[in-house]
């Protein structure tokens, strides 16, 4: 074989691996969308529910804890984990308001950018609760619903799950729901991914 004709091969052996090193990635994309799209990884990695699209919030009428109005803007300015309670706080809804405390106070220094409401259906079932907290919960904002039929939070959240969380940008918008059994470090580690992307609130 003559030196032309070694030079030759091997070039030819470089362009096929060049070739193949190239085309190799682009043929297993390929295989994994098409054809095995089942070996595809999950595309999302949080442990709440999504909603999609983002709902902003209605106009929601509410009276906090001393009986001044309040409207939608009350879950703005701020990320807001909300929980609506029923017309009493029983042992599962003081769980379930002592485990966002605990997400709460693991956030360390991001905590600030976190409030808990509890939005009760009335005035009422606002002072029960705020009387069966009492001194526990002192950073829980507490907010009654005074909104018309079909026009509440309940009905904006659509809170069939009694024990749900629900997540409010600081722009007012609902992005995330917490199934009544999502455990706090799940919620933990979804806040704190958030809270270390987003530049709000």
């Amino acid at each position: 074989m003559t030196d032309s004709a070694q030079t030759r091969s091997a070039g030819r052996r470089q362009f096929i691996l060049l070739a193949i090193l190239f085309l190799a990635p682009l043929l297993a994309a390929y295989l994994l969308y098409f054809v095995w799209p089942q070996l595809r990884p999950e595309g999302t990695t949080n442990k709440g529910t999504l909603v999609n699209p983002v709902r902003p919030l209605p106009a929601l009428h509410f009276v906090d804890a001393d009986g001044k109005p309040q409207d939608e803007s009350a879950l703005k300015r701020r990320w807001s984990l909300v929980y609506v309670g029923g017309a009493a706080c029983d042992d599962a809804c003081v769980i379930k308001i002592i485990q966002i405390r605990q997400v709460r106070a693991l956030l360390a220094d991001d905590r600030v950018r976190l409030r808990r409401v509890y939005i009760a259906p009335d005035a009422a079932a606002l002072q029960a609760a705020r009387a069966r907290f009492g001194t526990e919960q002192p950073d829980l904002v507490y907010l009654a619903d005074t909104g018309a039929a079909g026009a509440r939070a309940s009905d904006f959240f659509q809170a069939h799950d009694p024990q749900a969380l629900y997540l409010v940008d600081p722009l007012g918008n609902w992005l995330m729901i917490y199934a009544g059994d999502a455990q706090y470090k799940d919620i933990l580690k979804d806040l704190k991914y958030l809270l270390k992307l987003s530049n709000i609130g």
